[in-house]
């Protein structure tokens, strides 16, 4: 397949466009605001506007990575253009944007994905099918150090804070292991008081009981102002499973021999006494290409999954803040 980019990202340039080669597609158009700048290994790609990216008969499918409040915006316009779409997360911040995304893919007949690359990495396959009984308790860590005011993560206009870049993976989560959305939620946030973002997120997400399943409760804890650290901890009624690079893994690879590994206890107790568990290598982001173009092609239809139903909850959440 042949992907044109919107946005001369980080996250493009090192880690998706090097996965669309991997996985045996083409990059062969960049949208920018700014001149022309190829870095050491880009591929040759004509350089353009994002409009030239969607004017382009060349491209079949177009991979956003622009700032937040620009994703459903380009997600519509792509569609429209009659372009299959991979979207950054979040793929929108309101409920309005998040049906127009939906009408712009129905219309169009076309693939619509959001980038959520962690749900193609095995561990998460993993931790989902373990026999864990009942999940009772979901813990979520996810922390980094940002203090750049030009950062767009740090301009709330732009849709940034650390709930949209980082506490959506814990929503992620809930979801994943769930089956489902939660029944209720609570946000607590601290906002820089210049910036005006949430440099620090907790929540609570709570599962109430079912006929099937006793209740569930998942504890987010974000921070763009702490040191980076991350990882998924899920406590079942038979056992516990945690997670120790869940969002950001090692591919594993000839660049990077370390892999991505996990502790579980199947049946119950401390950490000493747990098993740890080691990932083969893989590279997620090559792994959501390979996907997106599988879906596209076959199943165009499907490639929403559960982003409308994860941005419901993060609505919801932002519904219930509250400051300390």
């Amino acid at each position: 397949m042949r992907f044109g980019i919107l946005g001369n990202a980080k996250i493009a340039r090192t880690q998706v466009i090097p996965a669309m080669l991997q996985a045996g597609h083409t990059p062969v158009a960049l949208g920018s605001r700014g001149p022309k700048a190829p870095w050491a290994d880009a591929p040759d790609m004509r350089w353009t506007d994002y409009a030239g990216v969607l004017a382009d008969a060349s491209v079949d499918a177009v991979y956003i990575a622009l700032p937040n409040h620009l994703h459903a915006h380009w997600s519509v316009a792509a569609l429209r253009a009659g372009k299959h779409v991979l979207c950054e997360k979040p793929y929108a911040l309101t409920p309005e944007e998040a049906h127009a995304v939906r009408s712009a893919m129905q219309a169009a007949g076309r693939c619509f994905m959001e980038a959520f690359m962690v749900r193609h990495h095995p561990q998460w396959q993993w931790l989902a099918s373990q026999p864990l009984g009942d999940i009772r308790h979901i813990q979520v860590v996810f922390n980094y150090d940002n203090r750049d005011a030009d950062n767009i993560r740090n301009q709330a206009a732009l849709g940034g804070g650390a709930l949209w870049d980082i506490g959506c993976y814990g929503v992620f989560t809930g979801h994943w292991l769930m089956g489902r959305a939660p029944d209720a939620v609570a946000l607590r946030t601290e906002r820089h008081p210049v910036w005006g973002v949430d440099t620090t997120s907790d929540a609570v997400l709570r599962w109430h009981a079912t006929d099937s399943q006793p209740s569930a409760h998942l504890q987010l804890a974000v921070s763009m102002q702490t040191s980076k650290s991350q990882s998924v901890y899920a406590v079942g009624t038979q056992g516990w499973a945690h997670l120790h690079a869940p969002f950001n893994p090692a591919h594993g690879d000839v660049t990077n021999g370390t892999q991505a590994t996990a502790t579980w206890a199947p049946t119950g107790g401390l950490h000493h006494e747990a098993i740890t568990r080691q990932f083969a290598p893989a590279n997620a982001y090559a792994n959501m290409v390979s996907d997106f173009v599988h879906t596209a092609t076959n199943h165009p239809g499907d490639g929403l999954r559960d982003s409308e139903a994860i941005l419901q909850t993060l609505s919801a959440l932002w519904a219930s803040e509250r400051s300390p």
